[in-house]
């Protein structure tokens, strides 16, 4: 497989973690966050063409970008936190 192709569902998941700690908030926003998560990685799935080969590549790629987001949002908190101190 292509190295840039997968790196899509990482870049993603960063990209999502970065919009998700500026905008996001509580109630709505997780939906929204979902929806994204699923949306990115599916993506990531199709631009790979891993979908060919199995459709359980949905759910690696889709787990992979909410796993970088979630963790995203986390370093970001930390480092906000330390740059406060």
């Amino acid at each position: 497989m292509n190295l840039l192709i997968e790196i899509f569902p990482f870049a993603f998941g960063v990209l999502l973690g970065l919009t998700w700690s500026r905008f996001g908030g509580p109630g709505e926003w997780r939906a929204r966050w979902g929806i994204a998560c699923v949306a990115l990685g599916a993506f990531a799935t199709f631009a790979s063409g891993e979908w060919r080969e199995s459709p359980i590549y949905f759910l690696f790629d889709i787990g992979l970008v909410a796993a970088m987001s979630v963790g995203t949002v986390f370093a970001l908190a930390r480092w906000r936190r330390w740059r406060e101190r």
